[in-house]
């Protein structure tokens, strides 16, 4: 491919996906390139290694990686040390209970980086983005008439009608229940 020359006589470089320098027949992982391509974009949020954002629910374990993503690092005057993670949770309830995990989420953090990289988290609270693969809720199928007999029947005998309402929509609720398969 030839170089463009410019209005003064030196040569441009092509723009677009140029390929490399070395070039192999063989196929690399990803995985191996995932630091190259996010370094960029996700440098400018104090994530110079893009793999704590892909890694994420590795280092805190799936539930709660579903309800916290982080937003940044803010690192001391070093840059890469002493840092502030800014972390984001959709549940106040989860934010407290994060405040108390606060040392042990650190040490988390930074064996994964492998140095003290991570001091302090702040935490911020919202909505976070929709996973791709989150369906959203189906709204409740109604009962057949075989289940709201069986229901009617199993809570004839309670007298309260606020009890009789209570028990009436949990047995509902749990009819609706997708039926799990658990082998027997």
């Amino acid at each position: 491919m030839a170089a463009k020359s410019t209005s003064n006589g030196t040569s441009a470089k092509p723009g677009g996906i140029v390929p490399g320098d070395r070039r192999t027949r063989r196929a690399e992982p990803v995985a191996k390139t995932v630091d190259k391509l996010t370094k960029g974009l996700l440098g400018r949020q104090g994530f110079t290694h893009g793999a704590i954002v892909t890694k994420w629910p590795d280092i805190v374990g799936e539930h709660m990686a579903r309800h916290t993503q982080p937003e940044k690092i803010v690192f001391s005057r070093d840059g890469v040390s002493g840092g502030t993670l800014h972390l984001k949770t959709d549940s106040g309830a989860l934010a407290i209970e994060l405040m108390h995990l606060e040392p042990q989420i650190l040490e988390r953090i930074n064996a994964f980086f492998g140095y003290r990289a991570v001091v302090r988290i702040k935490l911020l609270q919202g909505p976070l983005p929709r996973a791709k693969d989150d369906a959203p809720a189906r709204p409740p199928q109604p009962l057949s008439a075989e289940e709201a007999r069986n229901l009617a029947a199993a809570i004839a005998g309670v007298d309260d009608p606020e009890l009789f309402a209570a028990l009436e929509r949990l047995g509902q609720a749990i009819k609706r229940r997708p039926k799990q398969n658990n082998g027997d």
